[in-house]
């Protein structure tokens, strides 16, 4: 189901992830008396990286709240997808920003790594965006070499490989951006260390820069699209698109909610064929812990600075409202958020 489809059935994910709620009119009335002050607040968010985009975008968040509310101590802390989520569910931290559907349904489940589940401990703040789209890639050399084009022929011909992939403890970067696929064609990453290969493990950049040096032949991880960083590799060593059959893609998508991306030929030079791939979501959840005034106030100081936000990274282009709001997972609503959304009139 594509984002604008969800959309339109957003609005009843948030009224049932929302219990009862109050009719509009006393309600709104209600939302409006509290939090019009400009007092400060204090978060602490994590779920990133030191250096990567999750940190990038946070620490951009951040100084927008801190604009709206003089004196606020908003932080940013480098953490993991999953841990992030133990963290703001302890009270170790407040606001997450780095997690997908497999750590989030992971942790209503109470599934390794989790060892119990977070249901009523973690809560919807808003989504960012559905734009980071799997790549699937192999340098040109190796492909010649092995005579690869597809996942079907990697499953057929079992090639060795320098795989470069996300950390283990990025779920979302590994069950649902390759190891669904793999299952699909019938063999696991150990299947690809038992055929000569090695796998290096690491976020995006330390990826890429594997396939700049030639330490990598292979590349599967998230990135936004068209990425320069990509084209600059491919303009000084050849790449190519990993071909996968679009039932295959379609079927490891909706595993997990996410959507079914047709990437256009051309859109990047690598890619001359249209090619199926998945887009993925980013949102940000808050523990209980957090109290009501935090989060309504982080929500308005955001919605007041859309075209800012917007400005933070391309990924960001389509930041809204109606993103905001939209609740992919159908967690129910922080306090903070329920007040925010219900005085917006997004939820009744």
């Amino acid at each position: 189901m594509t984002f604008e489809k969800k959309l339109k059935v957003a609005g009843l994910g948030v009224l049932l992830s929302c219990g009862v709620l109050a009719t509009a009119g006393s309600g709104a009335v209600y939302a409006q008396e509290k939090f019009q002050d400009k007092d400060p607040i204090s978060y602490t968010a994590t779920g990133g990286s030191a250096r990567g985009y999750t940190r990038v975008v946070f620490e951009a968040l951040n100084a927008i709240v801190r604009d709206e509310y003089p004196g606020t101590a908003a932080d940013f802390r480098p953490g993991s997808p999953a841990g992030s989520l133990l963290e703001i569910s302890r009270g170790d931290a407040d606001i997450a920003g780095a997690s997908g559907a497999v750590e989030v349904q992971y942790a209503l489940q109470g599934k390794a790594p989790f060892r119990e589940s977070l249901k009523d401990k973690i809560f919807h703040v808003m989504t960012t965006h559905n734009q980071l789209t799997v790549h699937y890639l192999m340098t040109k050399e190796w492909s010649e070499e092995h005579g690869i084009e597809s996942m079907a022929d990697i499953a057929e011909k079992k090639p060795p490989m320098e795989i470069a992939v996300n950390t283990e403890a990025n779920l979302q970067s590994t069950i649902a951006m390759y190891e669904h696929i793999f299952n699909e064609y019938g063999f696991s990453m150990d299947d690809v260390e038992d055929w000569g290969g090695s796998v290096l493990r690491g976020n995006s950049g330390i990826g890429m820069d594997a396939l700049a040096d030639g330490r990598a032949d292979v590349f599967i991880n998230g990135r936004f699209m068209p990425d320069s960083r990509l084209e600059e590799i491919h303009n000084n060593r050849p790449l190519k698109w990993i071909d996968i059959d679009r039932e295959k893609m379609e079927a490891a998508a909706e595993k997990w909610d996410y959507d079914l991306y047709i990437a256009p030929a051309g859109i990047s030079p690598f890619i001359t064929k249209d090619s199926a791939t998945q887009k993925m979501w980013n949102a940000l959840q808050a523990g209980p812990h957090v109290s009501e005034e935090t989060v309504y106030k982080f929500l308005t100081a955001i919605s007041k600075n859309t075209d800012r936000v917007k400005s933070i990274h391309p990924s960001l282009r389509n930041f809204g409202l109606e993103m905001m709001v939209w609740n992919p997972m159908n967690l129910p609503l922080h306090p903070g958020a329920e007040r925010f959304y219900r005085e917006k009139g997004l939820i009744d």
